[in-house]
């Protein structure tokens, strides 16, 4: 009978201490496997160690369900309190009141300015509400070999919008007026030639929306980059105004027909795999500037539910998951790119030149802005862009008529 009694005082005690735990609720998208490691072995008892008030409810989802699951999950009230999500669904979850804004949670967070400006990509309406996980990014590859060939030298990159010019006039070569060694191999069509082009645009002091949303891009910021964009193929005649395509299995860099290119850690980390010769060839640079740099990055990142029960203890779940320590071993389970500046010294980037560079990018990271029509608004943009490029507009009028289209979709 006293051992029943004593069983029962024990049963009593763990649920009453259960009870007495408040329950974050996390939702990460993906199911690699690495990453239920390092979170379930790792980090979450971490965490309730150091909050043994709290327990961290970590759920792993995949992505092509994500949306629909979440979607189901706040309709029924019990959606999660932290979920990860692309920046560019920000904007969408905004004005269905998902999330709310984190403006009074950054100064909780591990040394918010770590980030630099990859934290600027959670922005929407003036107010914040991402905290970026892992990235992806695009910086200037060139060929080290065709540098010196062309008598540059291969350690001192562009750094200027002038010197881009001058550096892809130097290693282009033509036969009989054609070009078969690009200098510079940039987008002339698509959604790359959106990305590439609204570099130059914020390079040059250009965005492309105000904090109302209303287009901008036709400024004269927008229109000088355009014009430089557009001078690059029609003027100095450093770039295909036909695009390059790859040879065979190679990207024109790696085959030997562009000497610089504006590239993405995954391009260059499958090129490594695959063409190694040529990859050893490869080195990697900041994007040139005009007033500032400007290289197209892409998150994943927290958003917090407007709808969380308990934001204290959110809170502390959030600090915790985006913390320096907490990042760099996220990232080195899915092999991705820290968003924080000292990730650059975690020893997979410190050991990887090219991972570390891509790191140190991100202080210079733009990404898709945060409106609720941005895929409809990217695709007029690039609509005009084509145009401009193919000299079917001049580069004023093509900006004017984009930004026309564009004010409709508001």
């Amino acid at each position: 009978m006293k051992k029943l009694v004593l069983v029962l005082s024990i049963l009593s005690l763990l649920v009453f201490v259960g009870f007495g735990k408040t329950n974050v609720t996390v939702w990460f998208a993906g199911t690699s496997d690495q990453l239920t490691i390092a979170m379930d072995d790792d980090l979450i008892p971490a965490f309730e160690k150091a909050n043994p008030d709290l327990k961290l409810v970590v759920e792993y989802i995949p992505w092509g369900e994500l949306s629909t699951k979440l979607t189901t999950a706040f309709a029924g009230g019990i959606g999660p309190d932290i979920f990860m999500h692309g920046q560019a669904a920000i904007a969408g979850f905004v004005e269905n009141g998902v999330i709310r804004s984190i403006d009074d949670l950054i100064a909780r967070l591990d040394d918010p300015a770590d980030f630099g400006a990859a934290l600027d990509v959670g922005i929407y309406k003036g107010k914040n509400y991402f905290v970026p996980v892992f990235g992806s990014g695009r910086l200037l590859a060139y060929r080290a070999d065709f540098f010196e060939q062309s008598g540059l030298d291969p350690n001192e990159p562009p750094v200027t919008w002038e010197q881009l010019v001058t550096f892809a006039k130097a290693t282009t070569i033509y036969d009989s007026g054609r070009i078969v060694r690009a200098g510079l191999d940039i987008p002339v069509t698509g959604i790359d030639l959106q990305q590439v082009w609204t570099s130059f645009l914020i390079e040059n002091g250009g965005k492309l929306f105000d904090d109302e949303l209303n287009p901008v891009f036709n400024s004269p910021a927008g229109v000088e980059a355009l014009e430089y964009y557009v001078g690059l193929v029609r003027e100095a005649k450093v770039a295909s105004e036909f695009g390059l395509t790859p040879v065979g299995n190679l990207e024109p860099i790696a085959a030997g027909t562009a000497v610089m290119v504006f590239m993405n850690n995954e391009s260059l980390a499958a090129l490594k795999e695959y063409s190694p010769e040529s990859y050893s060839k490869i080195r990697l640079a900041f994007p040139p500037a005009r007033y500032t740099r400007a290289g197209f990055y892409s998150f994943a990142g927290f958003m917090v539910s407007s709808s969380t029960k308990n934001l204290e203890a959110t809170t502390k779940a959030l600090a915790f998951l985006t913390s320096k320590d907490s990042l760099v071993k996220i990232n080195k389970a899915l092999g991705s790119l820290p968003p924080r500046q000292s990730g650059a010294q975690a020893d997979f980037i410190a050991n990887d030149p090219d991972l570390k560079k891509f790191v140190e990018g991100a202080k210079y990271a733009y990404g898709n802005p945060n409106v609720p029509f941005w895929v409809q608004a990217r695709d007029i943009i690039s609509k005009y862009l084509e145009r401009a490029v193919m000299g079917a507009m001049n580069p004023k009028d093509a900006l004017d008529e984009a930004a026309k289209e564009v004010s409709k979709l508001k």
